[in-house]
């Protein structure tokens, strides 16, 4: 498949930024991802926009996107259609809009006979927390469904993505990004033509499990809170995986004193924040305007990135016509060195 130019452009500076804005991201199964066929990637949803790029960026070929239809307008349609994303339609977008997923599930179908790779958020919605949210059906229905249509020659697969942030809110936090077993659609062919709502039943319940599989802290239960804050800590970052997850199964958990930086740390992170004042300004503003904190560590990531780059060509545009151009790149240089001494301070 070859994609659209911006596609690719995106890919790469997603790459880029992910790399800078994390402290690591760590990629464990990347060798699961089946070559011989068509893909569903269903990763968690619990970082916004965040999630598309994360599982986008890593993924081995070109990905589609299916995303929720009402960002999808006028003005975005030329944007979202050349980053591969297609509109899903839910109930909040009103019943008789259902109606339209007909077509881009067909249109779906013909990707996946052209042994595509498309991305879909099981949950089919987000939210903050690291457990994962009941799953919709639609995942398993688009799954079976493009089975049943699509040369039986063509293989099918699902799968499941686990996007673990070690912080939604602190910077430099690690990220671990684990692909599950992948699971081969044929063997739900039977009972799905007994009975079709069996078959997606019993294969929501499978992916279900092989979504918590790739997570951490998967449950919600009692101790879920405690066993957040325990785990999620910066100093198990150097963890494996395999040893966080056991962390988070067991009942056991140690109470977590909130950190106090010391007023030395405090004017440090202050002095810091002066070389880059205006595009903290502008970040700040951003967030006070979109209030749901699931998009926090988006916005951090993309308005962050817009507002310093700005700022940085800015300043070297200031240097380089007042001094020269050493002292333009000796200013921009300043500001990354002093932002990154910043995000450290206030993440240890």
């Amino acid at each position: 498949m070859n994609a659209h130019w911006f596609y690719y452009l995106v890919k790469s500076t997603g790459w880029l930024g992910s790399q800078l804005f994390f402290g690591g991201i760590k990629i464990l199964g990347k060798d699961k991802f089946p070559t011989d066929g068509a893909v569903l990637l269903a990763p968690n949803h619990q970082g916004a926009f965040m999630d598309a790029i994360v599982a986008g960026t890593f993924a081995k070929k070109p990905v589609s996107f299916l995303t929720r239809a009402d960002v999808f307008n006028k003005w975005t349609n030329p944007i979202l259609k050349s980053l591969n994303m297609m509109p899903i339609y839910r109930i909040r977008d009103g019943i008789q809009s259902l109606s339209q997923n007909d077509a881009v599930f067909d249109t779906c179908f013909k990707m996946l006979s052209e042994e595509r790779v498309i991305l879909i958020f099981p949950e089919g919605n987000h939210g903050k927390e690291h457990y994962l949210r009941p799953i919709s059906k639609g995942t398993a229905r688009l799954a079976l469904d493009a089975r049943d249509q699509i040369d039986p020659n063509t293989k099918i697969y699902i799968v499941p993505v686990g996007i673990n942030y070690f912080s939604h809110s602190q910077p430099l936090a690690k990220v671990f990004l684990k692909y599950g077993d992948p699971i081969e659609l044929s063997q739900y062919m039977e009972i799905y033509r007994e009975h079709k709502q069996k078959g997606y039943n019993t294969l929501k319940a499978d992916l279900t499990q092989a979504m918590k599989d790739v997570l951490i802290l998967p449950e919600n239960d009692e101790n879920y809170e405690k066993k957040k804050e325990w785990i999620f800590q910066s100093k198990h970052e150097s963890l494996s995986f395999d040893k966080l997850k056991e962390m988070g199964r067991g009942d056991h958990y140690e109470e977590v004193k909130p950190r106090k930086k010391n007023f030395f740390v405090k004017m440090l992170i202050a002095f810091f924040s002066i070389f880059n004042f205006p595009a903290l300004l502008g970040l700040k503003k951003l967030l006070g305007i979109v209030k749901d904190p699931v998009f926090k560590v988006s916005l951090k990531y993309l308005g962050g990135g817009i507002f310093h780059i700005l700022w940085w060509i800015i300043v070297y545009t200031i240097g380089a016509t007042t001094i020269g151009w050493e002292a333009g790149l000796l200013f921009v240089t300043t500001c990354i060195m002093t932002m990154y001494a910043r995000q450290s301070l206030i993440k240890f």
